[in-house]
């Protein structure tokens, strides 16, 4: 199937492009001030607003296919502006790293999914979730219960060979079956093809395992730190250990509250969703999904039930809108937020605006409120640069 290139894969390598005075040019009424400084030729749209003039840069493509990439450049770009090289304002280009967020989805493959006509349509949702947004987002997939065990046995009455089932658990925990990655979309896609239904609901156990095999995984030295999800698909409440993969107890309940605990305490934030909980009958379902949600630290204060493919395709893309990020990592720090223009496809946007930018700590850059939402969908063009005095609001 052909894929359009996707927010991130336009905007994942693109430079802001950042002017920063080679002498220091001081704040309206600040103490000091700069010897013949010169700005970038720009014209001034409104009053006391700061334009750019012309780029000296020269964008080049990308990846093969996303023509509007942007590759940033690796060494400082210094125009000739300036008598003798003195209180040149050079431009400079930064390289800015989008925080992509991971999410492992924990997927519940017990035999209630199949016995309810829920395995397809998750299965479905999952792969459309999973390669429209894999650009975007780092997924993961575990699944639970882990797979039983299949063995080949003789039968001594005929002399045949026949399969049965051994050594498996209905109460197996789960594991991780596809390890976060980029691009991922492929090898889940491919494990959820050999995967059936079967077995009860050791929701806890599997839990606790992501907390070793998941939270406390650190990022190589040479990358940049992932925020961590998990978004946990099922449709009943615990049914493992205790009660041996039929029956519904409290001190199941009370272990995959306490596994979820220990996700939020290692900063993984937890996402549920739950099947057909609105159903009479479910009331209780409900209600332990609902404290699962309340302690994953994402703010829910209810599970997001689902009924449908196109209903847990909507939550899907809810949560992952959520977490898709605005933020950005530069690699060197500007020494003052005030000095920096930023736009937005052209359109200047302010700082400390709430549908502007922010500073949310010296080197990362946050784009928030309508601007940020606007920034989410389709490809758009971010652009900065560092001024020779302060920025005016547009």
């Amino acid at each position: 199937m052909s894929r359009k290139p996707s927010l991130y894969q336009v905007l994942a390598g693109a430079g802001w492009l950042l002017s920063a005075c080679a002498s220091e040019a001081a704040d309206p009424g600040s103490r000091g001030g700069t010897r013949g400084v010169t700005s970038s030729p720009g014209t001034t749209a409104n009053p006391g607003t700061v334009t750019p003039g012309p780029s000296t840069t020269t964008p080049t493509s990308g990846a093969a296919g996303s023509p509007h990439v942007i590759t940033p450049a690796t060494v400082p770009i210094t125009p000739g502006i300036g008598p003798n090289g003195d209180g040149v304002c050079e431009i400079v280009q930064l390289v800015t790293n989008p925080q992509v967020p991971d999410m492992m989805i924990v997927l519940d493959r017990s035999g209630s999914m199949e016995d309810g006509g829920r395995w397809d349509p998750s299965v479905s949702a999952v792969r459309k979730i999973t390669t429209d947004l894999q650009a975007r987002i780092r997924f993961g997939l575990a699944l639970f219960p882990e797979s039983e065990d299949f063995t080949w046995t003789s039968s001594s009455s005929n002399g045949g060979i026949s399969i049965s089932v051994g050594g498996g658990s209905s109460c197996a925990p789960g594991k991780v079956v596809v390890p976060i990655a980029p691009m991922n979309a492929g090898p889940i896609d491919t494990q959820l093809d050999m995967t059936q239904p079967n077995g009860g609901t050791p929701t806890s156990e599997t839990l606790m395992k992501l907390v070793a095999d998941y939270a406390d995984t650190e990022p190589a030295p040479d990358m940049q730190p992932h925020p961590k999800f998990v978004l946990l698909v099922t449709d009943g409440a615990p049914t493992c250990p205790n009660g041996r993969g039929e029956d519904t107890n409290q001190a199941d309940i009370d272990a995959s509250y306490a596994a979820i605990d220990a996700l939020t305490e290692r900063g993984v934030k937890t996402f549920v969703i739950g099947y057909d909980t609105a159903t009479p009958g479910n009331e209780m379902l409900a209600q332990v999904l609902d404290g699962f949600a309340q302690r994953g630290g994402t703010g829910d204060q209810m599970h997001r039930p689902v009924e449908d493919e196109a209903s847990l395709t909507a939550a899907l893309e809810s949560i992952t809108a959520t977490i898709s990020s605005c933020s950005f990592t530069l690699d060197k720090a500007p020494e003052r937020a005030n000095y920096v223009l930023v736009t937005l496809d052209g359109k200047q946007l302010n700082l400390d605006d709430p549908n502007g930018w922010r500073m949310s700590d010296d080197k990362t850059v946050e784009i928030v409120g309508e601007a940020c939402n606007t920034f989410k969908t389709g490809t758009h063009l971010l652009n900065a640069q560092v001024q020779c005095m302060v920025v005016q609001p547009s």
